[in-house]
């Protein structure tokens, strides 16, 4: 999945720098900004409707057909420029915008499905990251390359290849045990669109820090136009250099993404703040030092808070935000982020015809730092108040739950019904249906299997058996002294189990060993 994910955002760089370059020789800057706008603006209206497909289907089916869209659509767009058409230049760009914006919300939603831990999770959205930096980075050098070296349409059909490439790949990939979307198959498309508005509007959280990502969308759009006004106008560049202004991004991101596996699962936000400094400062210094050498090594600290900001909101949301919602939620983020960053590139050119190139980069820049300073206790109050569920710990504890994906041992966790027995209390007898499993907190139990005792203590667990085999108690476990537990319905324990084959093996597996040891105790 990364590595479709490398060649999609390739793919999108390369046509980013492509179609700026095509549309500075076609109008100049107004029509860089327009470029920008056409390619974001519908993906901005349209995202956070189609991202709601993304939780109905299968997600990784419906990256795959999101990479095979992009791919014609920039395989137009070689046809249109080598005949000179802007208008379908930018037509298919509108295609190409879409389908780049809704794979990044479905990919995003897909990984709590992969990841198996809080700081797997962590770790995966620092691998995208760190890919989309290389992407940011190889993309637009080759963009730069091939336009000098050939055209514009030769950038487009390469993106086109790319993207093939990154459909083969998505279809190689199959996600078990998908929590939550059975669950949304009977309800129409409305209603949960309806329902991802509702869960923003309602988190007040989640409000924050998605005001925030818009508002860092919007000034990535007015960079995007100052950078191509830096390379012509202020550099005395060409198309070459909007390409190693755009990998600098990249580059620093590339460094960035790899610093920012080490955030901690439990302080997301805090840092989600201190990257929108680091985001903003560095365009500020850019009209201080307006030199070419400079502003790559700027560009690199921009490219190095975003992969920050990256894996920290997007961990962030992936915390805030129930599984069964996400793909629509992260569509109406991205949906919204696209069209901040239409707006900004449409703003830039009016604000640089206003004050001049060097006098924007600083208000650009001022923005978000001053943003992150006054909101910095409210995300600090973030940290402090979202935690996974009290059981999590426990439920990873347990070895047939290890396979599960962090997204539904989440799931698990918050299912888990807290019970209390007082010592010499019968917890399950031997004979009874099976209706619960249980996980040990604290204290002892005894377990009477046809007269073998053993023993339980924290983290220790029972009534898998009865179960999974859907046969009577095979054992009595009574509390040997005052004791703690977590009890999982049958319905609730199956659904997580039986639904991801490895997990379900290994429960097979444990079952059977603890019936063989009971055997053998009796002979």
């Amino acid at each position: 999945m990364e590595l479709a994910w490398g060649a999609a955002i390739a793919a999108e760089w390369a046509h980013f720098v492509a179609l700026g370059v095509f549309a500075y020789e076609q109008g100049g800057t107004a029509a860089v900004g327009v470029a920008g706008l056409v390619r974001l603006l519908p993906a901005a209206a349209v995202a956070p409707f189609a991202a709601s497909l993304g939780d109905r289907f299968r997600r990784e089916r419906f990256l795959l057909t999101l990479t095979l869209v992009g791919a014609g659509a920039l395989a137009a767009s070689a046809v249109a420029a080598s005949a000179h058409e802007r208008v379908l230049v930018f037509a298919f760009a509108a295609v190409v915008g879409l389908a780049t914006t809704l794979i990044r919300p479905a990919l995003q939603a897909l990984l709590p499905s992969l990841a198996r831990t809080p700081e797997e999770l962590i770790a995966s959205n620092g691998a995208t990251s760190t890919i989309e930096s290389l992407g940011t980075l190889v993309g637009p050098v080759v963009a730069a390359v091939f336009v000098s070296l050939a055209d514009v349409a030769a950038v487009f059909a390469l993106g086109a290849a790319a993207l093939v490439v990154g459909a083969l790949l998505f279809a190689r990939v199959k996600v078990e045990s998908r929590v939550g979307l059975a669950t949304e198959a009977g309800q129409s498309l409305r209603r949960m669109i309806a329902d991802g508005f509702r869960t923003v509007v309602r988190t007040p959280s989640a409000s924050l820090v998605v005001g925030l990502i818009v508002a860092q969308t919007f000034v990535r759009g007015c960079l995007n136009v100052l950078i191509v006004v830096a390379a012509f106008q202020v550099f005395d560049g060409g198309g070459a250099q909007v390409g190693y202004l755009t990998a600098a991004i990249g580059a620093g991101g590339l460094v960035g993404a790899i610093g920012a596996m080490t955030l901690r699962s439990g302080r997301l936000a805090a840092p989600f703040g201190l990257s929108l400094v680091f985001w903003g400062v560095p365009i500020t210094l850019m009209a201080v030092r307006p030199y070419f050498a400079a502003a790559l090594v700027l560009l690199a600290i921009v490219g190095a808070a975003n992969s920050f900001e990256d894996v920290a909101v997007f961990t962030l949301l992936q915390r805030l935000v129930p599984n069964h919602m996400l793909t629509r939620v992260l569509g109406l983020v991205w949906g919204l982020a696209m069209g901040g960053v239409a707006v900004g590139s449409i703003a830039a050119p009016a604000v640089v015809r206003a004050i001049g190139p060097r006098p924007a980069f600083v208000l650009v820049g001022s923005i978000l730092p001053l943003l992150a300073l006054l909101a910095y206790q409210r995300l600090t109050a973030i940290d402090r108040t979202v935690a996974p569920a009290p059981g999590l710990e426990f439920v990873e504890r347990v070895p047939l739950f290890t396979p599960l994906s962090i997204a539904t041992k989440e799931q698990v966790a918050a299912s888990l019904v807290p019970l209390s027995f007082a010592a010499g209390e019968v917890v399950i007898q031997a004979g009874d249906a099976g209706d619960r499993f249980y996980i040990v907190r604290d204290g002892e139990l005894d377990i009477d299997a046809s007269g073998q005792h053993s023993t339980a203590h924290e983290a220790d667990y029972f009534g898998e058996i009865a179960l999974l085999r859907d046969v009577p108690r095979t054992a009595t476990v009574k509390a040997a002294a005052d004791c703690n537990l977590y009890a999982l319905q049958r319905a609730d324990f199956l659904s997580a189990v039986t639904g991801h084959s490895a997990a379900h093996a290994a429960g097979e597996a444990i079952a059977e060993t603890r019936l063989k040891r009971s055997a053998a105790q009796r002979d």
